[in-house]
């Protein structure tokens, strides 16, 4: 094949694929558009949580476009190498996002029990609860801190107390964090000791958190036997390839050969994903 047919069969691939992506974005419209928007939301939502600049509805827009191009890159190419960089770019922000929004959990998680009992220390010296909150809020340092400053300010701003609480609790997702704060506003409500359920909450959290250091500590040795095992086949298959090629020759050129790889990869993916059940312990 010529060069100038080349250029001509890669041509028409490209105004082909582009005709074809067009009319399923517009086939897909409604589906693409609600998708893309609650993508946003989420985007937006752990961008401000995370005190980040920028916003989740520009992020998303730049990457379907970016997405778009290298969807036509790869069509251009004939290539399945730009779709590699596309999964990347799909799943890079994301993942870079959850994994900084639990970081801040797992610290204001930390910084629970000192804040708990703070808050008791202040119910001591004042009733008000809005005002034992603000004094807490100039102690306890970020990220903890400024979450209160964020609960104090819609407070101010009209918010009930009660409300602004459980939009504190939604916003940071932490389930210790929504027990402390359901404990306050149960015990605010029902008109009981707030200093003494605080401490109550605080030690329960305490030991809560040591309960799940030691389950971690268990539980590590259990992880790394199942990492080793779940990548040893592969060393293993390449070593006795290295050794000896025409050893495992047959599994390549035998109907049975691949019968044998298609059973042992699927016994090995059930015992990887067994593993891995088994050592996820929820603390």
């Amino acid at each position: 094949m010529s060069t100038i047919e080349l250029t001509k069969l890669l041509g028409c691939g490209l105004i082909c694929g582009s005709l074809g992506l067009t009319l399923a974005l517009i086939w897909l419209r409604p589906a693409a558009v609600s998708g893309l928007c609650e993508h946003a939301a989420r985007l937006d939502g752990d961008l401000r949580f995370l005190r980040l600049a920028g916003s989740g509805r520009r992020l998303a827009a730049w990457q379907a476009t970016a997405g778009l191009g290298l969807a036509l890159w790869s069509l251009a190419l004939l290539s399945p190498l730009p779709l590699v960089a596309l999964a990347l770019l799909a799943l890079a922000p994301n993942r870079l996002l959850e994994r900084r929004r639990r970081e801040r959990v797992t610290r204001i998680e930390a910084q629970l029990d000192t804040w708990l009992l703070a808050l008791a220390n202040a119910l001591r010296a004042t009733p008000s609860l809005g005002d034992a909150l603000a004094s807490t809020a100039a102690l306890i340092p970020a990220p903890l801190g400024e979450e209160i400053d964020l609960l104090l300010k819609e407070y101010q701003l009209g918010v009930g107390m009660d409300r602004a609480l459980a939009s504190t609790a939604a916003r940071i997702g932490s389930q210790s964090l929504s027990a402390g704060l359901l404990t306050l506003r149960v015990a605010r409500s029902s008109g009981g000791d707030l200093s003494g359920c605080l401490e109550a909450s605080a030690a329960a959290l305490r030991e809560m958190a040591r309960l799940e250091g030691v389950v971690r500590t268990k539980t590590a040795e259990g992880k790394a036997q199942a990492f080793v095992i779940s990548i040893i086949p592969a060393p293993l298959f390449a070593m006795l390839h290295w050794l000896d090629p025409d050893f495992l020759r047959p599994l390549a050129i035998s109907a049975t050969g691949h019968a044998v790889l298609v059973i042992a990869a699927t016994l090995w993916i059930g015992a990887v994903l067994l593993a891995m059940r088994i050592v996820q312990v929820d603390v």
